[in-house]
């Protein structure tokens, strides 16, 4: 498939980029020679880390989760190559410059090709920019979890892969995602087969979230979309592994997803929480918070943070971030758990 125009208006979207993208490769060379990067051995969530120097194999594998305000939007990359795993963006008026983060973090790294995107689900904080993504990158499938939806947005979003004959594909519990990077696997784990959770009479459509594990030799990463308490509790019941070292938490640090049980099954030794800030919901929860508080000390937020992202040479694996982590400041939930 042939790499495709931007369908933004004029060149203005692509000067806010390119604006955008100097000060993301400014911020990125501070960080690179000025910051200390934690790094952590694969399964040893009870010692305290060293400080250690960014990973620098050149085939690691990296989990990039974008500050793009309330929404997700993480990109995965190893060798070059690239996936984005949801396209989201705020609904406020307010954040319009988070609505080109997505955009210029892609683009400061010369990403041309996506080799597939993923949506979790329908909601419009997690494929609110995914038209404008086929529009500006060229894809080469897209993935979702073939839930109806009547949304605007989506309808729009399924007629253009329509029209323009991009490859889709409906993916379910049990199904593998052929992997563009050697040695990583990509396994779905949710929603489950010819099973869809309801609410009332339709299908749920944060917990049919496409739930997917990333591992690369022997660290893995979980990313859990928006799926919540049912959706965790019937991957639990069908004997999935959910054990991750990296957990991207689900529905923003909601307190309707990340149970005790289901972090148990996962127990991760980094929790990443994609979430805008001062976002109206008040996420991240406290119960969630507490529970992630009591099960590791590497916990990172996005809307504190700013871009997070995790890489790994397959046995240990680090933690960047955009902005200076204060992790007496991260743990602080946004709503009391009385008013949660």
């Amino acid at each position: 498939m042939a790499a495709k125009k931007s369908g933004r208006t004029g060149g203005q979207r692509r000067k806010k980029s390119q604006k955008m993208q100097k000060q993301i490769m400014g911020i990125l060379v501070v960080i690179v020679a000025a910051a200390c990067v934690l790094l952590f051995g694969s399964g040893a969530t009870n010692s305290v880390p060293e400080l250690a120097p960014l990973i620098t194999d050149e085939h690691a594998f990296a989990m990039h989760v974008i500050d793009v305000g309330q929404g997700d939007a993480i990109l995965l990359s190893k060798d070059n190559t690239y996936a984005l795993i949801d396209a989201g963006e705020t609904m406020s008026p307010s954040e319009r410059e988070a609505r080109e983060k997505l955009f210029a973090y892609l683009d400061s790294l010369g990403i041309k090709r996506l080799e597939f995107l993923l949506l979790t689900h329908q909601d419009y904080d997690h494929i609110g920019s995914a038209l404008d993504v086929l529009k500006t990158y060229d894809v080469g499938v897209v993935y979702d979890n073939g839930v109806t939806h009547t949304s605007a947005t989506y309808e729009k979003l399924m007629q253009y892969i329509l029209d323009e004959d991009i490859p889709y594909q409906v993916v379910s519990a049990g199904d593998t995602i052929p992997s563009p990077w050697s040695e990583v696997t990509l396994e779905v784990l949710s929603p489950q087969k010819d099973n869809l959770i309801m609410s009332g009479s339709k299908p749920d459509i944060n917990e049919n979230s496409i739930v997917m594990k990333a591992t690369y030799r022997n660290v893995s990463y979980l990313l859990t979309g928006d799926a919540e308490e049912k959706a965790e509790e019937a991957m639990i019941d069908a004997g999935m592994d959910l054990k991750a070292d990296v957990l991207k938490a689900g529905h923003h640090g909601s307190s309707s997803s990340s149970t005790q049980q289901f972090l148990n099954a996962v127990h991760p030794a980094v929790i990443v929480i994609s979430v805008g800030a001062g976002n109206s919901y008040d996420h991240p929860h406290a119960e969630p918070m507490e529970r992630f508080v009591a099960m590791t000390k590497h916990i990172y937020r996005t809307d504190m943070d700013g871009d997070v992202v995790v890489t790994t040479d397959g046995e240990v694996y680090s933690v960047v971030t955009r902005n200076p982590h204060v992790y007496e400041n991260v743990i602080v939930p946004n709503q009391p758990a009385a008013e949660a």
